[in-house]
């Protein structure tokens, strides 16, 4: 009886192709806890943004239903509550800055809406408020 040639991978080969695997998917394997945080973080970002843009909205509606003289001067915060009560948002109304072009004849307000965690600002919203 004849031997038939037996194609295939010894042990010592098969060990030596898992090690090469396993060290070679250590830095692809670092990048997944990278992005997983980067996600987070635009997640965090984008949630403030749409805070931010609520609370102008909110102002708008006030200003067209109540008047120009309803939204006063100065530094109002803004009580978060539930997921976002990390947050803090923070309404600044004050006079614009020269040249920012508010018409001859018309009262202008600033209007800076921000939402912070921690220490850092993660969206901020300015636009100016007129009364004809």
């Amino acid at each position: 009886m004849s031997r038939v040639a037996q194609r295939g991978f010894t042990l010592l080969e098969l060990i030596m192709v898992i090690t090469i695997v396993a060290l070679a998917s250590v830095p692809v394997l670092g990048q997944f806890s990278q992005v997983s945080g980067s996600l987070l973080l635009d997640e965090e970002i984008q949630t403030a943004a749409q805070l931010a843009q609520e609370r102008a909205e909110g102002i708008l509606a006030d200003r067209r239903v109540q008047g120009y003289g309803t939204v006063p001067a100065g530094v109002v915060p803004d009580v978060l509550a539930g997921n976002d009560a990390a947050s803090s948002r923070t309404v600044t109304v004050n006079e614009p800055p020269a040249g920012s072009g508010c018409a001859a004849g018309a009262s202008c307000k600033e209007v800076i809406v921000s939402v912070n965690r921690g220490a850092g600002t993660l969206a901020e919203l300015t636009f100016i408020l007129v009364n004809y």
